[in-house]
């Protein structure tokens, strides 16, 4: 089934349209070019190093034009590529790989040295990244041709998820989930050959792949490549290009409205800005606003889409807070603890079913067929609908906690916490309590140093039943975050044990 090989269909209706450039390194290629070098790469993997159908490539390096190639190469070979995070310990690393087993390491300079260390993997033939493309490119055009079938069914990448239950677990990819996420994401998103994006999210996510890059070739649309974040630097190139949509995460939006561009950021062509990972906070989506931008937020796991629902952004203001409703091409329900589906505003796990849900997790049957219960994927995130069908994020089923016998949502209390024009940042989390079996602790990151934690309580009080006000607030300089900018609440957690008590608010 060759119709999912879309570089190579555009190569052949398009030759000469751009369809990658790097800002790193300033590469540029066309449909025939990304073409053409990616058959390349394919003929290396197979007549170098042996690869069959199923094997994996575990790969530790910044997304790029050429980690691009090396993804379509592995696609038309049957390969799977497991992206791992560069920011990872050696002990992390090493658990992937194991897990993985895989029959090639493709690593960037640090983090080839670092695995050249480790004699428990020496069997795995390990490469620098960039020699690996360097050597490819070498091979003339007469070793190019390989003949391929790709298969609907096949995977095409292992997904590890951060692990907020035990050791991070690998989420099986396939082309069938690539395929109906790129239609769910072409039609809510409205993406046509004349789109234009900047790529900054990291590949070891699903989201630096499928939100955007893989549905904006599937249309014949250009993707540049920038391998690290830098406020500035995206704003200043969003002003200049043409870029008509950019995929954010809100710590990033957070991150560019606090830089001094942004006071004269004046974009011509962007038409909106796609948010995911977490919910936004009101005042982060009335600063972009204020500019003219709307932000397009949605929903999705690593284990299903990811691209799940949409708020339109027509609809952005309208309905701030909410994450749109389901896309065309999936089914969702959610449902209380009896397995019911709720009512209008209560609460509930949202379960998915559809082509863009995941087979299983990697060396994990029974965790997967935990997840997936005939048919639907219970994703453990709380939701709610209101009275016109949007759809709300109550946060993790593992994030709720109870106090007092209450059941109590942290980003309710933390989208209270927003309203505050002073809070930054917030996180609420629940920690162990003999009296009340757990009390809620916020952590905050201030705009301004004067200010008193009697006012933030006044402000939640306002607002909140007395049970839901935190017990302690924190304030910090930061917030922890993963590798995509989440905030990354078990460290939250991690700390609040190992502050001195004078050093905590207690309420």
């Amino acid at each position: 089934m060759n119709y999912l090989d879309w570089v190579s269909k555009w190569s052949s209706y398009k030759p000469n349209k751009k369809a990658v450039m790097s800002l790193d390194t300033g590469l540029s290629l066309s449909y025939k070019q990304l073409d053409d070098k990616s058959r390349k790469v394919g003929s290396y993997l197979l007549n170098h190093f042996q690869l069959k159908k199923g094997d994996r490539i575990a790969v530790i390096a910044a997304h790029s034009p050429e980690y691009l190639m090396l993804f379509i190469a592995a696609q038309r070979l049957g390969l799977i590529l497991v992206p791992l995070n560069f920011r990872a310990t050696e002990y992390e690393l090493l658990h992937y790989i194991n897990d993985v087993n895989p029959s090639l390491i493709l690593a960037e300079l640090t983090q080839f040295n670092l695995l050249n260390e480790q004699s428990e993997i020496k069997n795995i033939p390990t490469v620098k990244f960039e020699s690996f493309f360097a050597e490819a490119n070498k091979l003339s055009q007469d070793e190019e041709n390989i003949k391929f079938i790709i298969e609907v069914d096949q995977p095409i990448f292992i997904f590890y998820t951060s692990g907020t239950t035990g050791k991070p677990k690998g989420v099986i990819y396939t082309n069938r989930m690539m395929f109906w996420n790129s239609l769910n994401t072409s039609m809510q998103l409205e993406l046509t050959s004349l789109d234009h994006t900047l790529n900054v999210l990291p590949p070891f996510h699903t989201s630096g792949w499928n939100v955007l890059l893989l549905p904006m070739l599937h249309r014949g649309a250009r993707v540049d490549f920038l391998k690290r974040f830098k406020p500035k630097k995206v704003l200043n190139y969003l002003e200049s290009e043409p870029i008509s949509l950019f995929l954010a995460v809100p710590t990033m939006l957070r991150m560019m409205a606090k830089n001094k561009a942004f006071s004269n950021f004046t974009p011509n062509k962007l038409k909106y800005i796609v948010v995911g990972g977490e919910p936004l906070s009101i005042p982060l989506i009335e600063a972009w606003a204020e500019k003219g931008i709307l932000l397009s937020q949605g929903y999705g796991l690593t284990e299903a889409g990811p691209c799940i629902t949409s708020l339109h952004y027509h609809d952005a203001l309208w309905k701030k807070g909410s994450i749109g409703k389901p896309n065309f091409y999936v089914d969702i329900k959610i449902v209380n603890s009896e397995n019911e589906e709720v009512a209008i505003q209560e609460a509930g796990e949202i379960c998915l079913r559809g082509n863009i849900v995941t087979p299983g997790y990697w060396n994990n049957s029974g965790y997967s067929l935990n997840k997936i219960r005939e048919e639907w994927l219970y994703t453990g995130d709380m939701a709610k609908y209101d009275e016109d069908g949007f759809i709300y994020v109550l946060g993790r089923k593992t994030q709720l906690y109870i106090s007092g016998g209450e059941n109590i949502h942290p980003s309710e209390i933390e989208h209270i916490l927003y309203k505050y024009d002073l809070v930054r940042e917030a996180a609420v989390v629940g920690i162990e309590n003999e009296n009340w079996g757990e009390i809620g602790v916020a952590f905050i990151v201030l705009k301004s140093e004067n200010l008193d934690v009697t006012d933030i309580l006044s402000h939640l009080k306002k607002y909140l039943a007395g049970y839901k006000v935190p017990k302690d607030i924190i304030c910090l300089d930061s917030l922890p975050k993963s590798g995509i900018g989440k905030i990354d609440r078990e460290k939250l957690k991690a700390l609040y044990k190992i502050l001195d008590h004078d050093k905590k608010n207690v309420v």
